[in-house]
């Protein structure tokens, strides 16, 4: 058995891996993670993975790798040399890579010395985080470093991850974590890359690519990721409509029938994809969900509709409101500076790495005190002090327990809201402009609705593979019209 890596699962890392793990479990509904092979207990492993929620990502990685494995990432050789942040760095595992180095065996001194000794290197090859419908080009480090090691050694398995949220920039969503089948890099390899190094690094990228690729969902545009959301939203709901699971494979079936290259021979469905684009902006303008106005798909809108709908919603949120209220007071510094965060920051990958952050800032000196004056209350006792500590996570683990069924009520309340105020507008006369909007939006999700159940049948009857899946999948929702 090899020797475990240097600082692997010392306490530092322990104490970072507890983090990440109440990072994600408070920050994500539901976490799925899928393994599509075993991952191996041991032996040394390199690690590729998709990057678009910034320090989120690794955070991911670190909660949920099998077997709980310690993962060491990549950070410049430069910020090793800053006095206390240099040594954090190094008690976490994290490797220094220098890229001032023109040797190869000098850039990957460390990833090398790491993976001889059996640990598990996680890379993200695409070098930044990013908000876009599809992955950005892989780079070329991680195979590099995989046949630098493989000059060493007679072997070495790359394991690709796909990391999907649902919505990544939203408290409470939740984010799958696909494991793919290792990549196999053999001695008789060697030569290859010995005779044409370059091809045959990008050709591994590629490949490394691809793995990837299969556990994630990548779009040619954005237009073509809304039409799909949308398409989605209108055949199994929500999110939650559809199992996580599956979520991958459902989203990336839509985006291929919907995929542009169709347009120039499908009228019916370019139409189809405009409309399902023109519902995805109006329902942004009033903001809501298609979920939202599911109901009024076969009947009119009108205001005893809505206000019954906005009594009821508020009135099941109001009797909840004993059971959660502490939990919300508490914890209403934390919430309040996640909105400042989600307002003020501009790049969308990065809104959940600051109300993480600023969550757990907040958390420490919150929680802390709320102790100490249960503590004081409980007259400074030995008893009180073991009391006090023990009621913290308790307190915590109560809020979370509760708050995803009533943050949907919530919201569904916000929404009951927004419908009764356009027609009330309507109504009075004072901005009949909603009201035209959410009769429009009703309009077109009926519509769409409709021909999307109608193309995807047609489609499937044709032979489309993508279209069968998800006809097959919806069972008994695809009816003939």
């Amino acid at each position: 058995m090899a020797r475990a890596p240097p600082n692997d699962d010392n306490s530092v890392y322990r104490a970072l891996r507890y983090l990440a793990r109440f990072a994600v479990w408070s920050y994500f509904r539901n976490v799925k993670v899928i393994c599509r092979s075993p991952i191996s207990q041991q032996g040394p492993l390199l690690v590729a993975a998709n990057h678009m929620n910034m320090v989120l990502d690794p955070a991911v990685l670190i909660a949920t790798f099998p077997h709980d494995r310690p993962c060491h990432f990549w950070a410049l050789a430069r910020f090793f040399r800053i006095p206390v942040a240099g040594q954090i760095l190094k008690a976490g595992g994290i490797l220094p890579v220098d890229t001032k180095t023109r040797s190869n065996a000098k850039l990957f001194e460390s990833t090398l010395d790491c993976l001889s000794k059996g640990g598990v290197i996680a890379v993200f090859p695409e070098g930044t985080s990013y908000t876009a419908p599809q992955h950005l080009p892989f780079k070329d480090g991680l195979s590099w470093a995989a046949y630098e090691f493989l000059s060493q050694h007679s072997r070495i398995s790359i394991v690709p991850v796909g990391i999907t949220y649902t919505t990544k920039n939203k408290w409470r969503s939740d984010v799958i974590v696909e494991y793919g089948e290792p990549i196999e890099l053999e001695i008789n390899e060697l030569e290859g890359f010995q005779r044409e190094p370059k091809t045959t690094v990008k050709k591994l990228t590629e490949q490394i690519a691809q793995g990837v690729e299969q556990g994630t969902i990548n779009s040619p545009d954005w237009d073509t990721l809304h039409a799909a959301a949308e398409a989605r939203y209108l055949l199994f709901g929500d999110a939650r409509g559809v199992r996580l699971e599956d979520y991958v494979r459902v989203s990336q079936s839509l985006i291929d029938v919907f995929h542009p290259r169709h347009e120039a021979e499908d009228e019916d469905r370019k139409e189809l994809k405009h409309r399902l684009l023109l519902f995805h902006k109006t329902l942004g303008q009033l903001h809501l969900s298609s979920l939202d106005i599911a109901m009024y798909e076969n009947r009119e809108i009108t205001l005893k509709q809505a206000m019954l709908r906005l009594v009821s919603t508020w009135t099941a949120l109001a009797l909840q409101i004993p059971l959660f209220l502490p939990g919300i007071i508490i914890n209403s510094p934390i919430y309040l500076l996640a909105r400042v965060a989600e307002h003020f920051e501009k790049y969308t990958e990065s809104v959940s790495q600051d109300k993480v952050v600023l969550s757990v800032v907040t958390a420490i000196p919150l929680y802390g005190t709320l102790f100490y004056k249960t503590w004081q209350y409980l007259g400074y006792s030995m008893t009180g002090f073991f009391l006090a500590i023990a009621l913290m996570p308790i307190l915590a683990w109560y809020h979370m327990a509760l708050v995803d069924t009533r943050y949907d009520m919530a919201k569904q309340v916000m929404a009951s809201w927004r419908i009764c105020v356009a027609v009330l507008s309507s109504i009075s006369g004072f901005d009949a402009g909603p009201r035209h909007e959410l009769d429009h939006a009703v309009q077109l999700r009926r519509w769409c609705h409709i021909h999307t159940k109608t193309l995807l049948l047609e489609l499937a009857e044709s032979g489309d593979a993508h279209a069968r899946y998800l006809v097959d999948y919806g069972q008994p929702l695809f009816q003939k019209p």
